[in-house]
């Protein structure tokens, strides 16, 4: 089973993330060229609220704003600052916390979790084979009992668990005993295990350290 595909969660979730500070970075330009002045709200509907605000120049000015909530969040005859636009003062926002940021809080809160769930699968399986490159060139091997051949009920996708390979090895200076798992296999790979050995490359420092030598296994097709 080929996983490459989950990549597409935590790319979502990063271009959402983006899109948050996007709108952020919109708000604080746009901020910079306007003017702040004070108004109150006018009215209500559907929980979005109305303000009513005197420009520096005197001109009276009105901005219903998009961003609603249920209760509301204002009450009429309410005082509020406000940021408006001199060229034109229907370009204009309510300066308040959920005015300001619910928006990007909502579109970084989901990206947060798409970011967040795709990591959790796609990392583990990265680090996997990293791990296992690099203990294939400087690990020591030792030759551990096949005892298992197990279903990893943590991990599913699409209503499926991987298998994994579990070996164990008797470390004779120690007299330790060392239980390895080899990484997900999305395949039985019982019916290929043709000898009761498999090798392990360990960190002769860190026995915690190591990846099973599954190369003997075939290859799953696309």
């Amino acid at each position: 089973m080929k996983t490459g595909w989950l990549w597409i969660f935590p790319g979502i979730g990063a271009l959402m993330l983006a899109g948050a500070l996007g709108i952020q970075m919109a708000r604080f330009s746009a901020e910079a060229q306007m003017t702040r002045t004070e108004g109150s709200i006018v009215d209500i509907e559907d929980g979005c609220p109305t303000v009513s605000f005197m420009t520096v120049e005197g001109t009276l000015g009105e901005y219903h704003s998009s961003t609603c909530s249920t209760p509301p969040s204002f009450e009429i005859g309410e005082r509020v600052a406000v940021y408006y636009d001199p060229q034109d003062l229907e370009r204009a926002h309510i300066d308040s916390f959920e005015q300001n940021w619910i928006g990007s809080l909502i579109v970084g809160g989901i990206g947060a979790v798409f970011l967040a769930i795709g990591l959790i699968f796609v990392l583990p399986p990265l680090f996997g084979k990293r791990r296992a490159a690099r203990l294939l060139a400087t690990g020591t091997p030792v030759q551990a009992e096949v005892v298992d051949v197990e279903l990893n009920g943590s991990l599913s996708i699409n209503g499926r668990n991987p298998y994994r390979i579990v070996a164990q090895w008797l470390n004779p200076q120690t007299n330790k005993l060392h239980v390895f798992r080899s990484d997900n296999l999305w395949f039985d790979p019982g019916p290929y295990i043709s000898e009761s050995l498999v090798t392990v490359m360990i960190d002769p420092n860190n026995p915690k350290r190591y990846s099973i030598d599954t190369r003997f296994l075939p290859e799953l097709a696309d």
